[in-house]
């Protein structure tokens, strides 16, 4: 196995580290808000859903390997000639 496969390796290891983290974050976030929504009797419903959109809008700023449209990471150089590499 040469290195440049276990740099892949790692690679998609932190990619579904980074995704199970945003998750584990996001029910954090929404655990919450149903806690302080039960105990305030929905005083707070507004707030909270605020709370929440923009805590899933952080999530989605800080995530580093944006995806484009295709599904394919956007941090990729093209190939020389304007053409994209083939995929190994």
């Amino acid at each position: 196995m040469g290195v440049l496969d276990r740099l892949r390796r790692w690679l998609g290891r932190a990619d579904r580290a980074t995704t199970e983290v945003e998750f584990a974050a996001m029910e954090g976030v929404h655990r919450a808000e149903d806690a302080v929504d039960e105990a305030t009797g929905g005083r707070f419903y507004d707030a909270l859903e605020r709370a929440d959109e923009e805590a899933g809008d952080l999530l989605e700023r800080l995530h580093l390997d944006e995806e484009d449209e295709d599904g394919e990471a956007s941090g990729e150089e093209p190939a020389p000639g304007g053409r994209q590499a083939p995929a190994p």
